[in-house]
C-alpha cells in the first residue's frame, strides 16, 4: 500500500513532470480538474489498498477452514455463485489499480521517470489484458492446466528480481527505514499478488479443492513462499495504514498509539496466516 503522500521530488526526473494529462473520464475528470490529478490518484490509491486489505482479511478466514475440509467446501459452495464470481473479477480493479500506480510512485521517487501520459497507456493497457485473463480463467479455468512449480518458480524469480533491484536502488537513500522496507516489498508485491490472485482461478479445483490446496502446502517451497508473502503483505498494509492515517494527525501520542494497534494486528494475522502456511504439513 504506497502512500502518495510520501511522494518525493527527484531531481533527475524526465519526462513530462506531474500528472498534468488529462484522460477524459466521466465525473473523475470533471473532479481532477478542481482537485489535480495527483489528489485524485492518492485517494484511489488508499481506497483500493483499503479494498484489498478487507479481501485479505476474508481470504484469511476462509483458508482458516482448511483444518476442517467439510466446513471449507460449504463455505466454497456458498460463494461459488456467478455474483460472488463477478465480485472475484470485479477484485482485480482495484488490484491493478494499487499495484499499477505504486509502481508509478517508485519509478518516480527511485528512478526519476515520470512519464505520466505514457505510463497511465500502458497501465490501461496492461490493466486490460489482466481483467481479460481473470474473466477467461474463470470461465474456463477448469481447462487450463498450469504446472505448480513452473509457474510459482517464475513468479518468485521475477519477483525477487523486483525486490532485489529495489533494495539496492533504494536503501543508501536518506529515508526512513521502515520507509524503505515498505517500498521493497512492493516491488515483490508487484508480482506476485496479481500472479497469486490470477492462480486461483485457473481451475476450481485449485482454489477450491481441500485435497489439492493442501498438497500443494505441504511442499516446504510452498510453505517459505506462502511464510515470506504473508509477512511482506502486512507489513506493506500496516505501513500503508499508518502513514493513511498518519496524514490526518500530528499529535505524537495518537501516532503512537496507532502504530501500537497496528503493529498488535500484524502480529496476530500474521500467526494465522503462518499458521496456516505451516500446519497442513
Amino acid at each position: 500500500m504506497t502512500s502518495e503522500h510520501s511522494e518525493r521530488p527527484v531531481p533527475r526526473a524526465t519526462g513530462r513532470r506531474g500528472l498534468n494529462f488529462p484522460p477524459t473520464l466521466p465525473v473523475i475528470s470533471g473532479y481532477a480538474r478542481t482537485r489535480g490529478w495527483r489528489f485524485v490518484l492518492a485517494w484511489a490509491h488508499r481506497i483500493s489498498g483499503l479494498i484489498l486489505i478487507a479481501y485479505l482479511l476474508f481470504h484469511l478466514y476462509i483458508l482458516s477452514f482448511l483444518s476442517e475440509p467439510t466446513r471449507f467446501t460449504a463455505l466454497w459452495v456458498t460463494h461459488d455463485h456467478i455474483i460472488f464470481r463477478f465480485f472475484a473479477w470485479l477484485l482485480a480493479i482495484p488490484l491493478i489499480l494499487h499495484t499499477l500506480n505504486g509502481a508509478r510512485l517508485i519509478l518516480y521517487e527511485s528512478f526519476g521517470w515520470r512519464d505520466d501520459r505514457q505510463m497511465f497507456h500502458w497501465g490501461l493497457i496492461f490493466g486490460c489484458a489482466y481483467l481479460f485473463l481473470m474473466a477467461f480463467f474463470l470461465e474456463t479455468g477448469d481447462g487450463v492446466t498450469v504446472s505448480p512449480l513452473f509457474y510459482w518458480l517464475t513468479v518468485f524469480t521475477m519477483s525477487a528480481i523486483f525486490c532485489v533491484f529495489a533494495f539496492l536502488k533504494i536503501w543508501n537513500t536518506p529515508n526512513a527505514p521502515l520507509w524503505k522496507l515498505q517500498r521493497v516489498t512492493a516491488a515483490f508485491l508487484f508480482v506476485m499478488i496479481p500472479a497469486h490472485l490470477l492462480y486461483m482461478h485457473t481451475g476450481y479445483a485449485v482454489g477450491h479443492q481441500v485435497s489439492l490446496i493442501a498438497s500443494r502446502m505441504r511442499h516446504l517451497p510452498a510453505m517459505l513462499l506462502d511464510a515470506v508473502l504473508v509477512i511482506f503483505v502486512l507489513y506493506h498494509a500496516a505501513y500503508g495504514i499508518y502513514a493513511f492515517l498518519g496524514d490526518f494527525t500530528r499529535n505524537r501520542v495518537l501516532r503512537g498509539g496507532l502504530a501500537l494497534i497496528l503493529v498488535l494486528l500484524a502480529i496476530f494475522l500474521g500467526y494465522i496466516g503462518l499458521k496456516i502456511s505451516f500446519h497442513l504439513a
